[in-house]
């Protein structure tokens, strides 16, 4: 099973292609407190932390920018913010 972040979209489970579908703009932690909410409706027991797939294979978030791209930028880097 895989996480997809799509662009303004409902939180859904898609059985057919077995992916969660959660809103891209979502922050890190709140992607990860979505898919597990949607995983402990499906009856999947959570671990204490991060989210785990019904066949107890940890379910991969994604990497999302910790900070948005405009303080990335080489000009923030090179001079401070």
């Amino acid at each position: 099973m895989s996480v997809v972040f799509v662009p303004s979209a409902r939180p859904a489970f898609d059985a057919d292609a077995r992916t969660i579908e959660i809103p891209e703009a979502l922050p890190l932690i709140d992607a990860v407190t979505l898919v597990r909410a949607i995983l402990t409706e499906l009856v999947v027991t959570q671990p204490e932390f991060g989210a785990r797939c019904w066949c107890g294979e940890v379910v991969e978030i994604g990497v999302l920018p910790l900070f948005p791209q405009q303080r990335a930028s080489e000009q923030v880097v090179k001079h401070g913010a």
